[in-house]
C-alpha cells in the first residue's frame, strides 16, 4: 500500500497535508503521532469513510477507490475500531456476516452454511464462541478477537487496528499480539495505531510518524528508539518524561475516615496534604473508582466521614462536593465527562455557570473570558470555542474535561486515568498542569493503572486490594514490585 500526496481538510483545519509513504506487504507497520496529528483521518481515507481532497492511495499497485467500509472490505481492507463497531443485540454469527450474509438459491439467509464457515474460521484461530450468544455478553477482548476472525473470513489482506489494547488486560494483550504475529506470518499486513511506546517495539517492524497532519518520519523499528520517536512526534526534544517536582508539601488538607460500602469497599481511611499527589493503585475491580465516586457523593456509602481543612463535610451529592472545591475527572471522558455533541465553550462552562457566576449578566460577560483562558492555559487545539467536542482528538477532549473542572477553582482533584489513550506530548502537558496545581497548594488523588506514570508523578501511593487499603508507600518506598505485591497479595515484597 502506498500513500501519494494525501491531503484532507475540514472547516478551519487541514487534517492531512501532502502525506506520502509506503507500507510493505506482510508486515506490522505502526502509525504514531500526537492526538490530532491525522492518524484517524488517514485510516478513514483508507477505509473509504472519507474522500481525500488531493492525492491517491495505491493498493497492490492499483488506485484504491472505495465507497465506504463495506466496499473496502470487499477489496481486502478491514478496520478494527478502538470503540468496536458491533451491534449489541446481534448474535456472534450475525455480527460475523453482517453486510455479507450467505444466501440460499431462494434468496434467504443460509444460517447453516454461515454456522459451518464461522465454526471453521474460529477453529483455525483456536477460538471457541457460542455462535448464538449476543454481542453485548462478550468481553471487549472477545469482541476484538471476533472482529479479527471476521476480517480473516472476509479475506482481508490489510487490517487497520486503532488502539487495540486500550481496554485489554496484560494477558489479553499477550494473546492479541500472538494473533497479530500469526496474521503477519500468513501474509496479512497490519497497520497499527498506538500511543503506548513499549508495545510499539514489541509488535512493530516499521514505524511512521505524523505531526500536525504531515508525514515526518518512517523507519525500520530496529533502527530507531523511543527518544527519537517522541522527538519526531512532538517536534522537540523531551529531556524528561515527567516534569520536575518543585511543590512544597504542607499540612493535611483533605481526609477520608472509615469509608465503607458493603460488598464494595471497607474501612478506607487516608489523608492528602496540600501540594501533594497521592497515587492510588490496585488491580482491576479493586474498588478504586468506586471509593472516589462515593467520596464525591456520586454513589451512596454505608458509613464514613470526609474532612477538608479539619472541617467535617456533609457530601450527599456531587454539587455538595463541587461547592467545597472537590471535583473528579472521570475515567470514561466520553460517557461521563463530556457532552460530545456540545461545543467546547458549553462543555467548559457547564459546571462553572452554576457554581462560579451568580448573576445572569456576569455569566455571559465572563463566559468568553473563562473559555479563552482555559483554551490558552490548557493549549486546547480547536478551530474555535464553538467547535463540536466530538470532532476533537482524544487528547483535546481530555483537556476540555480538565478545563470544565478547573473552571470552578477546585482545591482537591480526583483524576481517574487522566492520560489514558493520550499521546506522549499531551501527557507531558497534563503532567505539567498537575505539578502547577500542586505548587499552588492544591491536592491531587491520582487513580492510575499505568505503574510508570503512577511512580513518576506520585509523592505517595495508596494500594487498594479487594476493597480494602493494603498499604501506603512513601516516596522512597515506591517501586513496581512493592505496589504489585500489595495489590495482589496484600503484603510487602520480600
Amino acid at each position: 500500500m502506498e500513500f501519494q500526496n494525501i491531503t484532507k481538510s475540514f472547516p478551519g483545519v487541514k487534517a492531512l497535508n501532502d502525506v506520502s509513504f509506503g507500507i510493505l506487504p506482510g508486515t506490522v507497520h505502526v502509525l504514531v503521532g500526537e492526538n490530532g496529528a491525522g492518524k484517524s483521518t488517514l485510516f478513514k481515507v483508507i477505509n473509504g469513510l472519507y474522500k481525500a481532497d488531493e492525492g491517491k492511495v495505491l493498493f497492490e499497485g492499483e488506485l484504491l477507490e472505495t465507497n465506504g467500509p463495506s466496499d473496502s472490505l470487499k477489496k481486502g481492507i478491514s478496520m478494527i475500531y478502538q470503540e468496536l463497531n458491533i451491534i449489541p443485540e446481534m448474535t456472534v454469527l450475525e455480527n460475523m456476516f453482517l453486510g455479507r450474509e450467505l444466501l440460499t438459491p431462494a434468496g434467504l439467509v443460509d444460517y447453516k452454511r454461515m454456522e459451518k464457515e464461522a465454526s471453521q474460521y474460529l477453529k483455525q484461530q483456536g477460538l471457541t464462541f457460542n455462535l448464538k450468544s449476543k454481542m453485548k455478553d462478550l468481553s471487549i477482548a472477545e469482541a476484538q478477537m471476533l472482529e479479527i476472525v471476521k476480517s480473516i473470513s472476509a479475506n482481508a489482506k490489510v487490517i487497520l487496528m486503532d488502539e487495540p489494547t486500550s481496554s485489554l488486560t496484560e494477558k489479553e494483550v499477550d494473546f492479541l499480539f500472538k494473533k497479530i504475529k500469526e496474521l503477519r506470518d500468513s501474509g496479512i499486513t497490519i497497520i497499527y495505531v498506538s500511543h503506548k511506546m513499549e508495545e510499539i517495539f514489541e509488535i512493530g517492524e516499521f514505524i511512521s510518524v505524523l505531526r500536525d497532519g504531515e508525514h515526518v518520519y518512517t523507519s525500520d523499528i530496529k533502527e530507531t528508539n523511543i527518544a527519537d520517536i517522541i522527538e519526531k512526534m512532538v517536534g522537540r526534544k523531551m529531556e524528561e518524561v515527567y516534569p520536575e517536582n518543585n511543590s512544597q508539601i504542607k499540612d493535611v488538607i483533605f481526609s477520608v475516615k472509615n469509608f465503607s460500602k458493603k460488598g464494595v469497599f471497607d474501612n478506607i481511611s487516608f489523608d492528602v496534604r496540600a501540594g501533594e499527589i497521592l497515587g492510588v493503585s490496585g488491580l482491576i475491580g479493586a474498588g478504586r473508582t468506586e471509593i472516589a465516586r462515593a467520596i464525591l457523593g456520586m454513589d451512596p456509602k454505608d458509613s464514613g466521614e470526609v474532612y477538608f481543612n479539619g472541617e467535617t463535610l456533609k457530601i450527599k451529592t456531587v454539587n455538595d462536593a463541587i461547592s467545597k472545591g472537590i471535583v473528579m475527572v472521570p475515567e470514561d471522558r466520553k460517557r461521563l465527562g463530556l457532552n460530545l455533541i456540545g461545543t467546547v465553550d458549553s462543555n467548559i462552562t457547564l459546571v462553572s455557570l452554576a457554581h462560579v457566576f451568580n448573576s445572569f449578566v456576569l455569566k455571559f460577560k465572563n463566559m468568553k473570558k473563562l473559555v479563552k483562558k482555559m483554551m490558552d492555559d490548557l493549549r486546547i487545539k480547536a478551530p474555535s470555542s464553538q467547535t463540536i467536542v466530538q470532532t476533537l482528538s482524544g487528547g483535546n477532549q481530555q483537556k476540555v474535561v480538565l478545563g470544565k473542572w478547573l473552571s470552578v477553582n477546585p482545591k482537591v482533584l480526583f483524576l481517574d486515568e487522566p492520560t489514558r489513550g493520550i499521546d506522549v506530548g499531551t501527557k507531558y502537558e497534563i503532567y505539567k498542569l498537575m505539578r502547577e496545581l500542586c505548587s499552588k497548594g492544591n491536592a491531587i488523588i491520582l487513580i492510575d493503572s499505568d505503574l510508570n506514570e503512577l511512580i513518576g508523578m506520585s509523592d505517595r501511593v495508596m494500594v487498594i486490594r479487594e476493597g480494602k487499603k493494603a498499604g501506603i508507600l512513601e516516596k522512597e518506598e515506591i517501586c513496581p514490585n512493592r505496589i504489585m505485591h500489595l495489590a495482589a497479595l496484600g503484603g510487602e515484597a520480600k
